[in-house]
């Protein structure tokens, strides 16, 4: 057992992180704002503080409170193209937000470990091989992907500078149960819902786009394991290192469903987009023995499964 502090616990991924430490037997506390989060996500026994992660003194004072053994920070400013409209409010929430619950750990008699949810094809943008591990150039094209590379190198700062134990995820396309399509990240339960509701369908970058999709509990699982120590100091690739098109993707959507779109239309790349990435994680895996469990069709089948058709 452990105290464990989440950033961003009422978000998507966070809300699962929150959920396996309590089921670790951890004792959880979660700060969130609610800017894209829910309360009723959060699961019952998590202490909730709501609040701005750019705070400072707010941040401190739940870091003093809750004693953290491990801060899971996952709260973000996380779409590039709220990022491209409003890039000082992503800088603020993804760089200064960072820099205060770096500063919070750093306050502590013993320090926390910091896990960091980074970006792995928003920080690389579009390069030459479509697999790509850590060692690929940072070539982000968008407020969203330069926001999340300071963030991490102010982790990395942090971790040499004085002495924090730091873990950088580079998180791809991470989709699953609580990713809602009102949110413009999470493409597949966008998909899901238009099929649904027999609405047409865009398919960016006319169909041949491709991005590397890993379920939420493969994600989760390897912040509890970044969390028990094996791989501090460094940033490694969370994926599956499958590329997959939208339209195979959507393809196995229909499949599944048993629906038809009633209309797709194909469109170029909107601005800050990344064309076709899949990452690399055998840097982690050989570090700490982690692998992801569920290929896209099986991740689909249970992202479906939470949803009530």
């Amino acid at each position: 057992m452990a105290n464990v502090l989440v950033t961003g616990g009422a978000g998507f991924i966070g809300s699962h992180v929150v959920e396996a430490c309590l089921e670790a037997g951890d004792s959880v506390w979660v700060v969130d704002n609610l800017a894209s989060g829910l309360v009723e996500d959060i699961s019952t026994g998590a202490v909730f503080c709501e609040g701005d992660i750019a705070d400072a003194g707010f941040m401190r004072r739940v870091v003093e409170e809750a004693s953290p053994a491990v801060i899971h920070h996952l709260a973000a400013q996380s779409s590039v193209a709220h990022s491209l409209a409003d890039p000082l409010l992503d800088a603020r929430v993804n760089v200064l937000g960072t820099l205060s619950v770096l500063e919070a750990a750093r306050s502590m008699g013993s320090m926390p470990r910091v896990i960091y949810a980074a970006t792995g094809g928003a920080c690389y943008g579009d390069p030459e091989e479509e697999i790509v591990d850590e060692n690929c150039p940072f070539a982000p094209a968008s407020h969203y992907g330069m926001s999340k590379v300071a963030g991490e190198r102010h982790l990395t700062f942090y971790g040499a500078h004085f002495g924090l134990p730091v873990v950088s995820l580079r998180l791809a396309n991470v989709y699953g149960p609580r990713q809602r399509p009102s949110l413009d990240a999470g493409v597949i339960s966008i998909f899901a819902e238009k099929l649904t509701n027999a609405e047409p369908l865009t398919l960016y970058g006319h169909g041949r786009a491709g991005r590397d999709y890993v379920y939420v509990k493969d994600v989760v699982k390897a912040f509890t394991t970044a969390a028990k120590g094996g791989a501090d100091g460094g940033a490694y690739n969370i994926g599956t290192g499958v590329v997959t098109e939208v339209e195979a993707l959507l393809e196995v959507l229909c499949r599944r469903m048993g629906e038809t779109p009633v209309s797709v239309e194909r469109a170029p790349l909107r601005a800050g987009e990344v064309f076709r990435i899949g990452l690399d994680a055998s840097a982690f895996a050989q570090k700490t023995g982690w692998r992801h469990s569920f290929s896209l069709d099986e991740g689909i089948a249970a992202f479906l499964e939470s949803l009530e058709y």
